[in-house]
């Protein structure tokens, strides 16, 4: 067990195929270590201490910019296919041959370019908040999903046809005629989101 955590380890960099990678590696060695690929616009910094530093208690825990993210060298790639195999690259240049790996969100899709196309390097893939490769196929969701209903409300639903309340990413996919929302008290608890284009609760 390495005395770092989430807050203390230090950046390290490793260098391949001309990109420099940063990365921070802490928990309990001798397994094999779990990479962490992030969400979109995120940072081996946007990582949750709470949850990488939980995992870090039982084994090793690799957090890694990809290329062209803050401070890892390169160009952000066009594709998920070129992450996966910066990711890869960034894998094989710690010298590691097989590793778990995760993905949250966008990096999902990273973490099965990384199986599909090294399929050898990866030992379990676990996907978190994510879809199918490439984002093929993916549909927006439910309207409902988004809303946690309050305890007054006890799962009471409520169509709402002139108002909508949800967070801002998500207004465009859901015409305000089919919503199936909640009131606005059950989303967030001042009655109200924060305002986005100009539209309020």
């Amino acid at each position: 067990m390495t005395n770092y955590t989430h807050q203390t380890a230090p950046t390290q960099f490793v260098e391949t195929g001309g990109i420099r990678f940063a990365y921070r590696r802490f928990g309990k060695a001798g397994g094999l270590p779990l990479v962490f690929n992030q969400h979109y616009t995120g940072t081996m910094d946007y990582w949750d201490p709470l949850v990488t530093d939980g995992i870090a208690k039982n084994r090793e825990v690799i957090l890694f910019n990809n290329a062209g993210i803050s401070s890892s060298s390169g160009e952000v790639p066009a594709t998920f296919e070129e992450m996966g195999t910066n990711a890869i690259a960034f894998i094989r240049a710690l010298g590691l041959k097989k590793v778990d790996v995760l993905g949250f969100s966008m990096g999902g899709l990273v973490a099965q370019e990384i199986t599909l196309q090294a399929p050898e390097l990866v030992r379990r893939l676990i996907l978190v908040g994510t879809g199918p490769r490439g984002g093929e196929g993916m549909q927006p969701m439910p309207f409902h999903s988004l809303a946690v209903p309050g305890p007054e409300s006890s799962r009471r639903w409520r169509w709402n046809r002139e108002r909508r309340c949800a967070p801002a990413e998500s207004q465009h996919s859901f015409p305000s005629s089919i919503a199936r929302q909640v009131p606005c008290s059950n989303i967030y608890p001042t009655g109200r989101r924060p305002s986005a284009h100009g539209n309020k609760c």
